[in-house]
């Protein structure tokens, strides 16, 4: 991988049962992640159902055969409870680079960023990354509820790796970019939605991974957060850090983005500059 590209994604595809996609949050997809690693039982287990299927139906024997069977001959597989979230996904982002990625739901934005992310992993291909990835996948993201504003931010800092010095550097500008000064000390499951997305981007964009992460999360916040979101993400492009943001929004999109992917059906269809793609997009 050459010293400018910091994500490679080389023939990526990932496979899901239906009935066993994941689960609603993907704070209950890393228990459960953390829980089969450990060989422990899955906390997020529906009653009734063998702790061994569910772990064959995903990282099994059956799932290895699919995973090691040539993907252009999809539609002859004989398993039918599965489908393709994403299908033969390649590209690279530049250092520095901001990149769009759009699509209509269900078009595999999600999945794609949770691999990148490092939440989940393909079934078959290959993600390369370099550098500290900082993401903002849904609200709450990282947080523990029981904890405060406060402790939520030194968490955060340290699954990133900062050192405590590191991270009260930073302490005061965050607090005051995501406005929560009076609630700082207040714990987080008394949060409202926008609080929650507030205080998250403040700590994933202030404490300076070489790669932030954002999914369409930010539409929670009111106008004016983000227009001051889209500034500071604009702001880390300049100083050298990658950005991957997914929105609906394509005047945020066309702002914010030099060029842009399109997914459909777990598929690239089209890649470009910003204007030129959310065009295609609006045509289908």
């Amino acid at each position: 991988m050459s010293n400018d590209v910091v994500i490679r994604v080389e023939n990526l595809w990932k496979q899901y049962r239906y009935g066993s996609i994941s689960h609603a949050t993907i704070r209950k997809d890393l228990q459960s992640w953390w829980a089969r690693i450990r060989g422990k039982e899955d906390p997020n287990l529906p009653i009734g159902m063998e702790q061994g299927g569910e772990r064959k139906a995903n990282y099994g024997h059956g799932s290895k055969r699919r995973a090691q069977s040539d993907p252009g001959d999809i539609d002859s597989m004989p398993d039918s409870d599965c489908f393709w979230a994403l299908s033969d996904i390649s590209f690279e982002v530049k250092r520095g680079e901001v990149l769009g990625i759009i699509g209509r739901n269900g078009a595999g934005k999600s999945t794609l960023l949770k691999i990148m992310s490092r939440v989940t992993t393909p079934t078959k291909g290959q993600i390369k990354i370099r550098g500290r990835v900082g993401s903002l996948l849904e609200v709450g993201t990282g947080f523990h509820p029981e904890l405060t504003g406060r402790e939520n931010i030194f968490l955060n800092g340290a699954i990133l790796g900062m050192t405590k010095n590191e991270i009260r550097k930073k302490f005061d500008e965050i607090v005051a970019f995501a406005e929560v000064e009076k609630f700082i000390e207040t714990p987080v499951k008394r949060y409202s939605s926008g609080m929650y997305v507030r205080l998250a981007f403040a700590v994933a964009a202030h404490l300076e991974p070489e790669i932030l992460i954002v999914d369409e999360v930010l539409a929670v916040g009111d106008i004016q957060f983000q227009k001051k979101c889209l500034g500071k993400m604009g702001e880390a492009a300049k100083n050298g850090r990658t950005v991957i943001f997914v929105s609906h929004n394509m005047a945020s999109v066309k702002a914010l983005c030099g060029r842009t992917i399109l997914l459909d059906k777990g598929k690239v269809v089209m890649e470009g500059l910003p204007s030129s793609v959310s065009a295609a997009l609006g045509k289908g």
